[in-house]
């Protein structure tokens, strides 16, 4: 048969694979099939543009006029597709196209995930995922209703927090996690940025589980583990992680974990099946574990490794640091590696200004960062882990490079020599 290279999926990974392939000399057909019929958007814009900070046309940052007629692709859109059959080769949608390929793409990303008592009661709550879901925030932040629940304690949820008050609503932020940002965050951080919630009148129930909701004319009564009376409210908006697009993938065929199991060329253990992006399991360069990164900057990287290697080059996908910038209620807060392992650590901290720093060493060697209100100096301690190089060698580079750590010292002294101590 002819070169025929099918897509699953329509975000970025799918038009990073996409550019790439043909930008590296494929010339054979291209098709993707997708389940909507919108271009790639970043779903991390959603709340900008519920709190009318951006415009609908900013969700689509990738967009290229004309950008599959430029490419050459044969678009099979507005249908999920439900059989990827890897011994014939071939991908079939629910509309009951199906199309034979010589190399194929999974990059069909992730759903948001509804945790216990939340899935029985879907249908009325909110996630913020799609650009339907945006468009829905939008609408209910103009609501007169003004009680709401977060359920998520991360990122996105947080951004969701700060969206409703902004609006005049009265918010509970909750999770089954002790604290804010359990995995990014060391719980010194976690404590400063509840401090911050706080100050905006954020009510926060952490460490609970969610027994059970009744809904009646007063609202959602939410009932908590160890709460005697139920949180009332208006909305609940569901920011708690996401689960793999890949119910159409045969595990006996397609070896899948959390994710799609995916080597450094992006190849799966299907011959000519590749997978990018939210639902395949990428390199954790920190920890050396596979992990599904959930990251745009990996997504877009590991779909033009797959489309590399599809057009004949032997591209590597070299990993991902783990890393999370978020800004709310005018802070800044960034994770990168793992700020809680680790045999050293040094740490300041500025009440006042509500400035934090902790790296966490171990074996002489930067693991892990938080920032709170301190995003100057992020970018080299980000390349610094990366390249795990030595405290002394990223403390020459910091010394001569960046007139930025050089300000830091005058506010945080203690951090040069954290450089050079030994556990």
């Amino acid at each position: 048969m002819t070169e025929r290279f099918v897509v699953i999926g329509g975000g970025c990974a799918s038009l990073e694979s996409v550019k790439a392939a043909r930008e590296s000399g494929f010339g054979g057909e291209i098709a993707v099939m997708s389940d909507n019929n919108l271009p790639p958007y970043n779903p991390m814009l959603i709340t900008y543009y519920a709190s009318g900070k951006i415009g609908y046309d900013a969700l689509f940052p990738y967009v290229e006029d004309g950008m599959y007629d430029k490419y050459d692709v044969t678009c099979h859109d507005g249908s999920p597709v439900v059989r990827l059959d890897t011994e014939k080769s071939i991908v079939q949608n629910s509309k009951g196209v199906e199309l034979e390929y010589t190399a194929c793409v999974v990059a069909s990303g992730a759903s948001p995930a509804i945790p216990g008592a939340f899935s029985k009661i879907k249908d009325k709550v909110y996630t913020l995922r799609s650009v339907a879901d945006a468009v829905k925030f939008k609408e209910l932040l103009e609501s007169d209703k003004k009680r709401a629940m977060v359920v998520g304690a991360s990122m996105i949820g947080i951004k969701a927090v700060e969206a409703l008050a902004d609006a005049g609503f009265s918010v509970t932020l909750t999770d089954f996690a002790d604290r804010i940002f359990p995995l990014a965050s060391h719980k010194n951080c976690s404590e400063m940025i509840e401090g911050i919630l706080r100050e905006k009148n954020v009510n926060m129930l952490f460490g609970k589980t969610a027994e059970k909701i009744e809904e009646d004319a007063a609202g959602l009564s939410v009932f908590f583990s160890e709460e005697e009376k139920p949180t009332v409210v208006d909305h609940i908006i569901v920011c708690a992680g996401v689960r793999p697009n890949m119910s159409f993938v045969d595990p006996g065929r397609v070896k899948t974990d959390k994710g799609i199991m995916v080597n450094e060329h992006m190849e799966t253990s299907a011959y000519g099946v590749y997978a990018a992006g939210d639902v395949c399991q990428g390199l954790d360069i920190s920890s050396g574990d596979m992990q599904v990164l959930g990251l745009l900057s990996d997504a877009r990287l590991q779909g033009r490794t797959a489309g590399e290697n599809i057009a004949g080059k032997r591209s590597r996908y070299s990993g991902s640091l783990p890393h999370n910038i978020t800004h709310f209620f005018n802070n800044d807060f960034v994770a990168i590696g793992n700020v809680n392992d680790g045999d050293r650590a040094y740490e300041d901290a500025c009440e006042a200004s509500k400035r934090f720093i902790r790296l966490a060493f171990k074996d002489n060697k930067l693991t892990g960062v938080n920032l709170l209100n301190v995003p100057e100096i992020s970018g080299i301690l980000k390349y610094s882990l990366t390249k795990g190089i030595t405290a002394e060698y990223a403390l020459d580079e910091l010394r001569n490079d960046s007139i930025a750590m050089g300000k830091l010292y005058g506010k945080f002294p203690g951090i040069e020599n954290a450089f050079t101590e030994r556990g």
